[in-house]
């Protein structure tokens, strides 16, 4: 609205643009849609004429003018025809350019794949080099400071969530950049699962975590600097739809996404996080609005106190949190925990509802070499503990019963609680007793 009359909201589209540039000769007209023309005056100057029939949000509008250079790939696509990818880049970085932009021919084949046909197929897709920081996901040309493939994927994403659907409200940027973040994401999946993907998500939840609270919805929507948070916005709403796919399982999940793109109501409109909410409880059969209260409302993460134990044919598993900030009072998720049985790993599921709940699976006579809480990084979560205890009891949370660790132990011996404990029997693996004094709630396990 500072160059040009327009609706600066986020309630109506425009139905379609027809943009005229003149530039001097020598000089290309990067904008949005299919290039219809080019004409000579015969002053000196040409007429660009790009012409998009889509709807288009009023801040996805763009030109760029200067010495481009121009090339173009083609993508075919399923129904036969094929896809111009039409790059407009500085004439100095033209041969990089032109091997580094092949990727989108990847990107652009798994996101038709998972999500749909490219929104604007039948006008174009493609890049204009600009000096700012990072790109724009201008629809049908992103205007890209480089073509690293991170960015490729990120604004690629874009049309598709933020283009074709865009948030309704500032307070739902994350149904834009929590998507383009995860889609990236998804991208690494597809094409480097060993290496990229897990770097990915380490990453993306360091970041999230690295301050005790915040919420992916937006409370302030007078700051661009809240609204466009990398660590709520892009990071954590990018955490939180995996994690909502980790809750609702892939088909489910996939299928909302596309009927959320597709639906009547958010195709080429705008979208809120309930609809998108509804989608995702439709396909699901899931009641989410505990996960949205906690994961989008709410701020901060859980951390996980995990106490295991082997009781005669079980493995027993007690799991507590801790919570980073005040606004959410538990978080109910279901937590993987992988063991390793008899060499082999096996992932349990803990579907944790309240405090210090208590699980057991049977395992026979396995032998139980190590546990770890969540190594995949399902659940946006940090500074969790894994304790072994030796017990006798059935629940050793319970404080009428006792507590013994570490298991293996070297030195010493712990009892919890310890008041009235005085002394214990041990018995060694020859059967031999030995009477041993116990101190403050510890004993010395050396002859």
């Amino acid at each position: 609205r500072d160059w040009w009359p327009g609706k600066q909201d986020l309630a109506d589209k425009v139905d379609s643009v027809d943009i005229y540039i003149t530039t001097p000769v020598g000089q290309l007209a990067a904008s949005n849609g299919k290039l219809m023309s080019i004409i000579e005056t015969g002053d000196g100057q040409l007429i660009h004429h790009w012409q998009h029939r889509h709807p288009i949000v009023a801040y996805l509008i763009c030109l760029a003018v200067t010495n481009y250079a121009s090339y173009s790939d083609f993508l075919p696509l399923d129904n036969g025809d094929s896809l111009e990818i039409l790059n407009y880049v500085y004439p100095e970085t033209l041969t990089q350019s032109q091997q580094e932009t092949k990727s989108v021919l990847d990107i652009l084949t798994f996101y038709n794949e998972r999500f749909g046909l490219y929104p604007f197929a039948n006008e174009k897709y493609g890049y204009a080099q600009f000096g700012w920081g990072g790109g724009e996901e201008h629809q049908t040309m992103s205007f890209m400071v480089n073509f690293n493939f991170s960015l490729q994927a990120h604004e690629t994403a874009h049309q598709w969530f933020g283009d074709k659907v865009t948030c309704g409200s500032w307070a739902d940027i994350w149904l834009n950049e929590g998507f383009a973040t995860y889609l990236t994401g998804l991208t690494y999946e597809e094409f480097s699962p060993d290496l990229y993907w897990p770097q990915w998500r380490i990453s993306t939840s360091n970041s999230a975590t690295s301050q005790p609270g915040g919420s992916v919805y937006v409370d302030d929507t007078t700051s661009v600097n809240r609204i466009f948070s990398s660590r709520l916005s892009y990071n954590k709403g990018a955490y939180v739809l995996h994690m909502l796919r980790g809750v609702i399982g892939d088909d489910a999940f996939f299928a909302a996404c596309r009927n959320y793109l597709d639906g009547a109501g958010t195709a080429y409109d705008f979208a809120t996080t309930d609809e998108l909410q509804n989608y995702m409880e439709q396909e699901s059969g899931k009641n989410l609005n505990e996960f949205i209260a906690d994961w989008f409302y709410g701020q901060g993460y859980p951390s996980y106190d995990l106490t295991w134990t082997q009781q005669a044919d079980s493995l027993v598993f007690w799991l507590g949190q801790r919570q980073s900030h005040l606004s959410v009072s538990f978080f109910e998720m279901p937590v993987p925990v992988s063991v390793k049985v008899n060499e082999d790993f096996t992932t349990f599921i803990l579907d944790h509802n309240y405090q210090n709940q208590r699980f057991a699976y049977y395992v026979g006579n396995a032998s139980i070499d190590s546990v770890n809480i969540d190594p995949e990084r399902w659940v946006l979560t940090k500074n969790n503990t894994v304790t072994e205890i030796i017990t006798g009891v059935y629940n050793p949370l319970n404080q009428e019963d006792y507590t013994v660790f570490p298991n293996p132990a070297n030195d010493y011996i712990r009892i919890i609680p310890s008041e009235e404990v005085y002394s214990v029997d041990l018995i060694d693996s020859d059967g031999k007793v030995s009477g041993k004094p116990v101190s403050s709630g510890s004993l010395s396990t050396g002859n």
